[in-house]
């Protein structure tokens, strides 16, 4: 059978989550090269929604196939992001506290009071800050690959 790009989109979606899963439970640490996995699977996700449709040939057409398929991985990040940061406000609370440190030991012209008001306030609107950062990094990388690909392809079936 073969798969639509929306259905390529939800499997790399889901196997982005998985992905996003095994790493804290491996105990990977946060600056590790195997965070970027997710990023791996996506743009494969994208490459596996286009190739086939590669003898429509048309850029149209083709960046229609990757634009279902990210959009809909895209989705599904920014579901799971949500889901994540909300089931874990200890770790937003650390990723906040380590962000302070880094503030109050290069203060620059903030007084120690500024910080920890900016700190407050992070905490506030984190969820929606991280939720805007994976939006705009998913669909960012999303719009190139795909037209990389999209064109690529397109340009090679006409030589």
């Amino acid at each position: 059978m073969i798969l639509n790009a929306t259905r390529k989109g939800l499997i790399t979606g889901i196997l982005m989550i998985l992905a996003g899963l095994i790493l804290p439970v491996l105990k990977t640490p946060d600056n590790s090269p195997l965070h970027f996995i997710g990023y791996i699977l996506y743009g494969t996700g994208i490459v596996w929604a286009i190739y086939p449709s590669k003898s429509k040939a048309a850029f149209g057409s083709l960046f229609n196939e990757g634009f279902r398929c990210f959009i809909v991985a895209t989705l599904l990040m920014v579901i799971y992001t949500w889901i994540f940061w909300t089931a874990n406000p200890k770790k937003m609370d650390e990723t906040v506290a380590k962000q302070k440190e880094v503030q109050l030991k290069t203060p620059g012209d903030r007084t120690p009071l500024e910080i920890d008001q900016q700190a407050k306030d992070t905490r506030k609107y984190f969820i929606p800050m991280v939720i805007a950062g994976t939006v705009f990094d998913f669909l960012l990388i999303g719009v190139v690959v795909t037209t990389a690909v999209a064109g690529t392809l397109s340009l090679s079936k006409k030589n």
